[in-house]
């Protein structure tokens, strides 16, 4: 009996250790379907700080002090992978079920379907579309855009226990008036708890200007916050959910701007095995 008991011990003593440590990887794996949905909202206030005699030409024009525009957007997708060949690769699909904007227009036609490869050690490599719906320019620009969200994913390999943490860095380039504002967002990631196979990692975003234009003096910043979840099981991100807030000054001769941007990020992923 005390045997059995001691067994036990060790047994939950393993258990519990394995709970407190992760191999962090993201990959995909052949034979599986991912079941994907994202929802994006955004916000975003720009005001005009000029004279009366311009305000007035504005309001003339139909532009509102200060502009609100906001949007939303929902997309569902399955990607497939398909059998592993020369012990390395496989194919992939991902098809666009179903994508709802408030605006009533779809970036992404239903049905539409984007082949690639993907490997075992690296993220999936696009290389075409079929959609009845779009143009050879849109399916090229589409292609790279669909293939630049895959960095995204490129997170280093690590082992990670409670309260490890990691960072990443991402350009972000910003049109506004007539300059591109670049931006670097560093993401901190940090491990809080590992139950029943799923990790939850905190999310912090910061916001900092990257650019040296002459033309305007431009101050900005932002930050935001979320979280990820980690399947271990799947080695894949099962649901990562951000929150973030912008504020940029621009000031120009005639007049200054103030942004604020506000937007948010949400998606889930199923993976099940075919």
């Amino acid at each position: 009996m005390k045997k059995i008991i001691f067994l036990l011990s060790i047994l939950q003593y393993t258990f519990t250790f394995a709970q407190k440590e992760l191999n962090f990887k993201i990959h995909y794996t052949p034979e599986t379907n991912y079941n994907q949905t994202v929802q994006q909202t955004s916000e975003m206030s720009v005001k005009y700080i000029t004279s009366e005699e311009i305000l007035q030409k504005l309001k003339e024009k139909g532009i509102q002090n200060p502009t609100i525009t906001s949007f939303s957007s929902k997309i569902e997708m399955v990607l497939k992978t398909g059998k592993l060949s020369n012990a390395k690769s496989f194919p992939i699909t991902m098809e666009f079920i179903n994508t709802t904007s408030n605006d009533g227009k779809k970036s992404i036609p239903d049905g539409t379907i984007i082949y690639g490869v993907g490997t075992i050690d690296d993220l999936p490599r696009l290389d075409s579309i079929v959609s009845k719906n779009l143009d050879e320019n849109y399916k090229k620009a589409l292609l790279q855009t669909l293939q630049g969200t895959f960095s995204q994913l490129s997170f280093p390999e690590k082992k990670m226990k409670i309260g490890d943490s990691f960072s990443q860095k991402t350009p972000l380039t910003m049109p506004i008036a007539d300059v591109s504002i670049n931006m670097l967002i560093t993401t901190t990631y940090k491990l809080l708890s590992i139950t029943n196979n799923k990790a939850s990692l905190d999310v912090d975003l910061i916001f900092t200007l990257d650019s040296n234009i002459t033309k305007y003096n431009i101050k900005a910043t932002g930050q935001g916050k979320g979280i990820m979840v980690y399947d271990l099981n799947t080695q894949f991100i099962s649901k990562y959910e951000t929150e973030t807030l912008m504020e940029l000054f621009l000031k120009a001769d005639k007049f200054d701007l103030e942004i604020n941007a506000k937007s948010g990020f949400i998606q889930t992923v199923a993976a099940s095995k075919t």
